[in-house]
């Protein structure tokens, strides 16, 4: 009946690999890990064992639960801001996109003479008009990528943030919900800790909040 429970714990290390930025964590303390280290599990009153898991594998689920929920809340912010960014510099870069097929296909034209020297003199005239457009594009191309790399960079750092936060939240609330089991495994019975639940609301151009 234990391990049944164990997949609810699994799901945790597929949510992780959705971020950009990998949520560290330092720990890993699975069902099974603490059922291997409690002292109270296989011992010799498994009507209080059972009581005990009864009582504390949904808390922890709940927990997991809203680990889940508050990972997921920061992997859509994220997408979002990302998608953001994106549609706010599209036209940009369609422009720059629109400059660069018409330059190549107005040097293309030129080898259509069959004379060398006018496709020459058509290269270079049609080079030198277009040379002035390329370095507008150049620079306002620079510009722009720098604005958008920063851009991704504080979604990046918002991002880690609210994974990080959900983590320690997440840890928090797992090793107070284990301690207590463990007491209720010893036969110190106490009532379950209360789980707070938590909202991260993130964007890349303000500080995360929570509430």
């Amino acid at each position: 009946m234990l391990f049944k429970a164990l997949p609810l714990f699994l799901t945790i290390g597929t949510a992780l690999a959705l971020m950009p930025l990998k949520p560290k964590i330092e720990s890993d303390r699975s069902l099974v890990d603490f059922m291997l280290m409690s002292r109270g599990v296989g011992s010799s009153n498994p009507a209080l064992n059972q009581y005990c898991f009864n009582r504390y594998l949904p808390i922890l689920k709940d927990i997991t639960d809203q680990y889940e929920a508050d990972y997921g809340k920061c992997v859509d912010t994220y997408k979002a801001e990302c998608e953001a960014i994106d549609a706010k510099y599209y036209e940009p870069r369609e422009n720059f996109t629109a400059t660069a097929k018409e330059t190549c296909d107005a040097l293309l034209k030129c080898d259509g003479n069959v004379h060398y020297v006018d496709a020459f003199d058509c290269f270079a005239s049609t080079g030198s008009e277009y040379s002035k457009k390329l370095f507008t594009l150049s620079s306002d191309a620079g510009e722009y990528g720098g604005i958008v790399r920063e851009l991704y960079r504080a979604a990046d750092t918002v991002a880690e943030f609210c994974a990080n936060y959900a983590e320690r939240v997440y840890w928090e609330n797992t090793d107070r919900t284990y301690a207590e089991l463990q007491k209720c495994l010893n036969g110190d019975i106490v009532e379950p800790s209360s789980t707070p639940s938590t909202t991260i609301t993130t964007t890349a151009e303000t500080d995360a909040t929570t509430v």
